[in-house]
C-alpha cells in the first residue's frame, strides 16, 4: 500500500528514476508475500511481480542504470523461479526458462572481475534455479540440469569465502549438498 501511495507522487513521466526504484521495491514485497502465501492468491501475488519489475525495467534500462538493471534482472529472475517452481507442466517450464534468462541477462554486468560478490549471488540463483528444473515434474532428464546447478554452485564458491562471507559460504555449501545427493540419488 505505501509503495503504492509513492507512485502517486513518484510519476514515471515526471520522477523517472525514483518510480523505477519504487516500482522494483514494490516488486520485492509482493514477491515475498507471494512466495509465503499458497495457492491463487500466491499466483496473483507473484504475477503483480514480475509485472512490477518489468515495468521497473522501462526506467533502469542496461545503457543508462546498468546496475539497477541487473539488481532488477536478478529480482525479476528470482520472482520467475518461484512462480515456476510453483507452476506445473509447459508454463512451469517456460517460466523457469524465462528465469534463467533473466539471471543471464544480469550476469552481463555483474561480472566476476566487476561485482564479484553479486556474480557469485547470481550464480548461487542460477543453481537454485537449475535445481528447480531438475525437480519440476515436467522435466524428463534431471541430470543436464543438476550438474548445471552444480556448476554454478561452484563458482559461487570461488567468491563465497568461508572465514568472510559465512552466511553465504553456508548457504551455498547446503545447496551444494543438496545438489550432490539429488545427483546421488539418480544412481
Amino acid at each position: 500500500t505505501a509503495y503504492r501511495a509513492a507512485l502517486t507522487v513518484y510519476t514515471q513521466d515526471d520522477h523517472p528514476v525514483e518510480w523505477g526504484g519504487t516500482q522494483n521495491n514494490l516488486a520485492v514485497a509482493l514477491e515475498i508475500q507471494g512466495s509465503r502465501t499458497d495457492g491463487a492468491a500466491g499466483t496473483d501475488l507473484l504475477t503483480q511481480s514480475v509485472t512490477a519489475y518489468r515495468a521497473a525495467l522501462t526506467v533502469y534500462t542496461r545503457d543508462d542504470h546498468p546496475v539497477e538493471w541487473a539488481m532488477t534482472q536478478n529480482n525479476l529472475a528470482n520472482a520467475l523461479e518461484t512462480q515456476g517452481t510453483r507452476t506445473d507442466g509447459a508454463a512451469g517450464t517456460d517460466l523457469l526458462n524465462q528465469s534463467v534468462t533473466a539471471y543471464r541477462a544480469a550476469l552481463t554486468v555483474r561480472t566476476q572481475d566487476d561485482h564479484p560478490v553479486q556474480w557469485a549471488e547470481t550464480q548461487e540463483n542460477l543453481a537454485r534455479v537449475e535445481l528447480g528444473f531438475a525437480k519440476h515434474p515436467a522435466t524428463a532428464d534431471p541430470r543436464p540440469h543438476l550438474d548445471a546447478a552444480l556448476a554454478h554452485v561452484d563458482a559461487a564458491l570461488t567468491v563465497f569465502d568461508p572465514d568472510h562471507m559465512s552466511y553465504d559460504h553456508g548457504t551455498a555449501t547446503r545447496l551444494r549438498d543438496e545438489i550432490l545427493t539429488a545427483i546421488d540419488a539418480l544412481s
